[in-house]
C-alpha cells in the first residue's frame, strides 16, 4: 500500500471518529423535568431526537427574568421551543438538513389522535398537531409548528433565538 493511502486512510478515521464523538457529545433533548416520562423519536437520518412525552404533549411558560425575551413557551422538559418565519399555518416547511438543526417537536400517532395536550396557566393558544412528509405528527401553537434547537444544551436555554428565522415562541 502506498504511503499517500495510508496517510488518507488514517484521515478518514480520524474525521469518522470526531464525528462520532462531536455527535454523542449533544444534548439528547429526553430529560426528564417534573416527573414527565419522555421517549424519544428520531428524525430522517434516524438519529434520536425530540422528546415525545408519554402523557401527551405539554407546554410550559418560562421566563427569562424579564430580560431580552421575557416570557417564552418550552416543552415538558425545560426546552426552549421556536417556531421558523418560514412556515405557513399547518405547514412545515422544515426539512432535511434544517430539521436536523431545528428538531421537530414530535408526539405518537395516538397522542395526536387523542389530542391529549395540556399547557400551564397563561398559554392560551390552541396546541395541535400536523403530519409531517415522514409521517410522524408534529406539535403546533396557534397552527405553528413547534422545534427544538441543537444548540440548546440545558433547559432554559435560548441560543436559537433569531437564528435562521427561528424565534421563541410568546405565549
Amino acid at each position: 500500500m502506498k504511503k499517500s493511502s495510508i496517510i488518507w486512510l488514517i484521515v478518514i478515521v480520524i474525521v469518522v471518529l470526531g464525528g462520532y464523538l462531536w455527535w454523542t457529545s449533544m444534548p439528547s433533548y429526553q430529560s426528564s423535568v417534573a416527573g414527565t416520562q419522555t421517549s424519544s423519536s428520531t428524525n430522517s437520518s434516524g438519529n434520536s431526537t425530540t422528546p415525545r412525552p408519554t402523557s401527551g404533549a405539554a407546554l410550559t411558560l418560562n421566563n427569562s427574568g424579564g430580560g431580552t425575551f421575557g416570557a417564552f413557551l418550552s416543552a415538558s422538559n425545560g426546552m426552549t421551543l421556536y417556531q421558523s418565519t418560514k412556515d405557513a399555518i399547518n405547514v412545515s416547511n422544515c426539512t432535511g438538513a434544517c430539521a436536523s438543526t431545528w428538531l421537530p417537536y414530535t408526539v405518537s400517532a395516538a397522542t395526536a389522535a387523542a389530542g391529549s395536550f395540556t399547557a400551564d396557566p397563561g398559554i392560551t393558544g390552541k396546541i395541535g398537531t400536523i403530519k409531517r412528509a415522514n409521517g410522524s405528527f408534529q406539535v403546533t401553537y396557534r397552527g405553528l409548528p413547534l422545534y427544538f434547537y441543537v444548540g440548546d444544551a440545558k433547559p432554559g436555554n435560548t441560543n436559537g433565538e433569531a437564528l435562521n428565522g427561528f424565534t421563541e415562541v410568546a405565549p
